[in-house]
């Protein structure tokens, strides 16, 4: 797992600073208030955290999966992985628009020509990046119906979360030139998204 050791890389010096900031105000595809907690939730999450522990050393635990699933009322009704793995899906895609939202604010407010204008126009193709390469993920796991009978139907469950994988790289290029910018707010929003791309992928290792 290079890639999500490369997270690690970037996240270990900021982890413990910013977790508490993680669930703050993300998903807009949330129904709105929170849903109740169900086994099936915990034991996700729990079997989640577990794959985080192999791959990854940031605080991935089963309380803040948990939390994060709240955000979306469907949740609540969710009696497989696939439906599970979906609403991750679009809690993120949520949380994606939100930050890229704030970084085109923050464009309009910016002199042209300058370092900043840049990074953030990186940072904003970067976020577009992120939700085209989750609507590919989105679809792998639509299409994936497990092995019949010792066959494969032509796609394995390994492939999944390799695809969310990839949306590591342009999550890392945003946060690298954000960080030269300093810009705290969009930092946080940025380390957010993050936590759930990593959530994400540990969700889809437990197909």
């Amino acid at each position: 797992m290079a890639t999500m050791s490369a997270t690690s890389i970037f996240f270990s010096a900021i982890a413990i600073m910013l977790l508490s900031t993680t669930i703050a105000a993300e998903s807009s595809a949330s129904g709105g208030g929170k849903p109740k907690v169900t086994n099936f939730m915990v034991e996700a999450c729990k079997n989640a955290s577990m794959k985080n522990k192999i791959y990854d050393p940031n605080p991935i635990t089963q309380e803040f999966c948990v939390s994060t699933l709240m955000l979306d009322n469907r949740s609540a009704e969710a009696k497989d992985l696939h439906s599970l793995i979906h609403i991750a899906i679009d809690i993120l895609k949520g949380q994606v628009a939100a930050a890229n939202g704030n970084v085109k604010q923050m464009l309009q407010d910016t002199k042209n020509g300058t370092a900043t204008m840049r990074a953030l126009s990186y940072c904003m193709v970067d976020y577009d990046r992120m939700v085209s390469i989750l609507n590919i993920c989105d679809t792998m796991i639509k299409e994936y119906h497990g092995r019949k009978g010792g066959a494969n139907d032509g796609l394995l469950s390994s492939e999944l979360p390799a695809c969310v994988e990839r949306v590591d790289k342009p999550f890392i290029d945003c946060w690298l030139g954000l960080l030269a910018m300093e810009a705290k707010k969009l930092l946080d929003e940025n380390f957010a998204v993050g936590m759930s791309v990593t959530l994400n992928f540990c969700l889809a290792s437990t197909i």
